[in-house]
């Protein structure tokens, strides 16, 4: 159940959560639906989070980080004189560059906005009632979203009043392993990387090493030709990235994937010789690598989370997988019921075999 902290505001929900939230907020009209700001700790992913919500609906999204704002004059824009008919000279605000002007939807993206000065907090107040500043108003079809860092947690932010506060909607984001996991294969973070996360997901400290740091990390591990120990720029990379303890356990648990895996992609569509042989050379050490097995079919339920549907060769490659007599049993239920638990497409064509269906059913 959401509850609330003491430090910020609102429900306390994963990203995947507030993602389906905004996006139930984005099928109505923009100019009816206040905005809305999504508090949580550094590093966590909200603006990487409604970044990719504008990229997915093809929508702009225009960024603004108020606390580089000194003047009023960057939020209402300069005056300037303009001419009536009649002669009359009338002093009127050029919009500031930053304010959206194209009439289709968009996102105007207020980042980090409690670390502006109160003064520009107060200005912007109009903004979060009205729509509007001085001369200029946000199209129709812009949304606002604001982020934030709590308050009484040692970041340096400005307090927020009440009357700021009741003018929004509001979310608190917490770190969850599935929702980061979901948004990182999509964003072709590595498998590897992804799975390290998901065995270790206590490295995440909410210090120096966070959802955003471990990012930059794989992501230029990726960029490196994903380097394996003993490579000292490995070690090198890992510790300039994120903390100690995450750093030498990302290390360690590379040395430690003697078998490689395929892609889910490559397994899939791998013959069931293919797939046999791999099954038999991780239950073959003297020590059955069972948890290897078991991320190779967390590493298939990643893949299913991102393909709306399967190609025939990758369905038909997926229940022969799951019907090789080398699967223990109990690896094939877990991978049974994650496909069911995601309700992905492919669950009907399993359910077609008896004995799938039976394991599916319970």
């Amino acid at each position: 159940m959401a509850i609330t902290t003491p430090f910020s505001h609102g429900p306390r929900v994963s990203a995947q959560a507030a993602a389906q939230y905004l996006q139930r907020l984005f099928a109505q009209p923009a100019h009816q639906v206040p905005p809305v700001c999504l508090w949580g700790k550094h590093g966590i992913g909200k603006t990487e989070m409604v970044l990719a919500l504008a990229k997915a609906k093809g929508w702009p999204c225009q960024m603004i980080s108020p606390a580089q704002f000194e003047e009023m004059g960057d939020l209402i824009g300069l005056p300037y004189l303009e001419k009536t008919d009649d002669g009359t000279a009338l002093s009127r605000f050029a919009p500031p560059e930053w304010i959206p002007q194209e009439e289709e939807p968009g996102i105007l993206l207020i980042d980090d906005f409690n670390r502006a000065d109160d003064r520009i907090l107060r200005g912007l107040m109009a903004l979060w009632q009205e729509r509007r500043l001085s001369s200029w108003a946000l199209p129709d079809n812009w949304f606002i979203i604001l982020t934030g860092n709590p308050e009484g947690q040692q970041y340096s932010v400005t307090p927020v009043d009440e009357a700021t506060i009741s003018r929004m909607l509001h979310l608190e984001l917490v770190y969850e392993v599935d929702s980061w996991a979901a948004w990182a294969a999509t964003e072709g973070i590595p498998a590897m990387a992804i799975e390290f996360v998901r065995q270790q997901p206590e490295m995440i400290d909410g210090e120096q090493t966070t959802a955003r740091t471990l990012t930059f990390l794989f992501r230029l591990w990726q960029q490196y030709g994903q380097p394996m120990p003993p490579d000292p720029q490995l070690e090198l990379l890992a510790h300039s990235a994120v903390g100690t303890q995450a750093a030498q356990a990302f290390v360690a648990y590379l040395a430690n994937e003697t078998i490689p895996l395929p892609s889910a992609s490559d397994f899939l569509d791998a013959k069931a010789e293919t797939q046999q042989s791999l099954l038999e050379e991780l239950l073959a050490e003297e020590l059955p690598r069972v948890d290897r097995l078991a991320t190779l079919g967390q590493r298939i339920l990643d893949y299913l989370q991102t393909q709306s549907e399967l190609s025939t060769q990758q369905a038909a490659g997926l229940e022969q997988f799951l019907l090789l007599p080398e699967l223990p049993a109990d690896q094939r239920l877990v991978l049974l019921h994650g496909i069911s638990k995601q309700g992905h497409p492919v669950l009907g064509q399993l359910l077609k075999h008896s004995e799938l269906s039976r394991l599916i059913l319970g």
